[in-house]
């Protein structure tokens, strides 16, 4: 067979194998290829699809110089950020998300979600500025922009007519954190009103507590039950399931699991928030994901600090995380988010 490159001896399910590429996609993969092409040996490295890192903020990426750490709180992370952002320039945004992307292709990173801040101190410069660079590293990774309001919605509808802007200029999903919103049902709302009028998915960051009360988790199954938008939500952070009965957790696992809502859990970056706090449980932490896969919902882990939308049978985007894909993030992507 004609065949541009052979890869020899990579280790694939349990076996050692070659793979041949003809005209820049796999076309062979078997356990000896015999064919007069240019071989490289992977001398037993492990051969997978790639790595997909469902929550990250390549516009906040590498700030940690610009904050002043001083309580190591999430107020204080969450308050120390949205300072910073006011001085972001597009130049700025692009040379560190350029930089944190090039990191996560070497290590084989090849899906990626970020999300991207749009207010009236931010602007559409993070959106503009990810934007260019989703275009530059298209031929290494599939980057979505999920265009993003990190401090509310019902107290400055500036930021629903700017995301409105941006979903229309191209961006790939929208998303909100309902617990910055003195309105968090509405906060929900007025985000899949966005998603439904554009033909998007929607991603959620909330529960960003130790309180197992209050959760805005049946809000967001109320509207993904009500417009049908299973498959299409995804919920991340959600540590005050960290703080519920397990019972409770498994509970709400079925709930998510019935309507098609993903998870994504981040307990490196819960660990590192709540160790300080007598009320945080973190060996359960680490368990939580367990308890709401086996429910049957889709769940990406972080391990540091998913989903990133996986491919459906029929070709559409779906935002469970793919069977086949691995979670983590390499060292060297460090963000404040």
């Amino acid at each position: 067979m004609p065949l541009d490159l052979i890869i020899s001896g990579a280790r694939l399910d349990g076996r050692t194998v070659d793979i041949g590429f003809e005209a820049g996609r796999i076309a062979a993969i078997e356990a000896h290829i015999a064919a007069d092409a240019p071989r490289t040996e992977a001398l037993g490295a492990l051969a997978f699809p790639g790595f997909a890192d469902s929550h990250i903020h390549l516009d906040k990426a590498c700030i940690l110089e610009r904050c002043a750490i001083c309580e190591g709180t999430l107020a204080e992370a969450i308050s120390g950020t949205a300072a910073a952002k006011a001085g972001f320039t597009v130049e700025d945004i692009h040379a560190r998300a350029a930089g944190v992307l090039a990191k996560a292709v070497l290590h084989g990173t090849n899906r990626m979600r970020s999300f991207a801040e749009v207010d009236p101190r931010a602007g559409m410069r993070c959106f503009e500025a990810l934007s260019a660079v989703k275009a530059e590293f298209a031929h290494a990774v599939d980057l979505d922009i999920c265009v993003f309001a990190q401090e509310g919605l019902t107290q400055e509808m500036d930021t629903h007519a700017m995301l409105d802007r941006a979903l229309a200029a191209g961006a790939d999903l929208v998303g909100g954190c309902p617990y910055a919103d003195p309105d968090p049902e509405r906060h929900i709302a007025l985000v899949f009103d966005l998603a439904e009028k554009h033909g998007t998915m929607v991603d959620f960051h909330l529960d960003f507590d130790l309180d197992p009360t209050g959760s805005a988790i049946p809000a967001v199954l109320r509207e993904t039950e009500a417009r049908k938008f299973g498959g299409r939500v995804s919920i991340g952070h959600v540590s005050k399931l960290s703080a519920m009965a397990p019972g409770e957790v498994r509970q709400i696992g079925r709930r998510l699991a019935d309507a098609g809502v993903a998870l994504t859990a981040l307990p490196g970056n819960r660990l590192a928030e709540t160790a300080p706090t007598p009320k945080a449980e973190p060996p359960f932490q680490s368990r939580l994901t367990s308890l709401v896969s086996a429910c049957g919902a889709p769940v990406a882990r972080v391990n540091r600090a998913p989903g990133v939308p996986g491919r459906r049978q029929d070709g559409r985007r779906s935002s469970q995380p793919s069977a086949k894909s691995s979670f983590c993030r390499t060292a060297g992507e460090i963000t404040i988010g």
